[in-house]
């Protein structure tokens, strides 16, 4: 709730309790989403492991990254942002899927630049570089799922 600028002068303890109190909740919605990432990222890691010897490295990274989407983008409602209801679980799940494609885009890129770089790439080569380019999408999901797929809980 927002406080016009002349009741919070009459006012300072709403204001600086409402401050606070957004604060602590970006501090939970990141928290979340780290320990959310984390379950993502070894459940990924492990599908995409596993399924490669019979996809290939492509498919393997694909089917990973749409299983564990769908995945992230419900734990992401529950834990980080608080989000029990079931009414825009669809619509949620459709905008999780396009922000997987971020991630797929850089996953994809990086297989292609490591086995263009290094034709010889063990799985752990492969493994490494899918980490590091989930990494480095983590921070842009974030933005998007707080900013474009979850603006709801700010607005409400």
């Amino acid at each position: 709730m927002r406080i016009p600028a002349e009741s919070a002068a009459a006012r300072p303890d709403e204001t600086v309790k409402s401050s606070a109190r957004g604060r602590a909740g970006i501090r939970h919605q990141v928290r979340g989403f780290l320990i959310v990432g984390a379950v993502c990222t070894v459940a990924s890691v492990a599908i995409f492991a596993l399924i490669r010897p019979l996809v290939g490295l492509q498919w393997a990274n694909l089917v990973s990254l749409v299983l564990t989407s769908v995945l992230n983008t419900d734990l992401n409602r529950r834990h980080s942002f608080g989000i029990t209801e079931r009414a825009r679980w669809i619509g949620d799940q459709r905008r999780g899927l396009w922000v997987m494609l971020l991630a797929l885009g850089l996953t994809s890129g990086s297989l292609w630049l490591l086995h263009t770089v290094a034709p010889d790439a063990s799985v752990l080569d492969e493994l490494l570089v899918i980490t590091a380019a989930n990494v480095l999408a983590a921070v842009t999901r974030f933005l998007l799922l707080r900013y474009w797929i979850f603006r709801r809980i700010r607005n409400s």
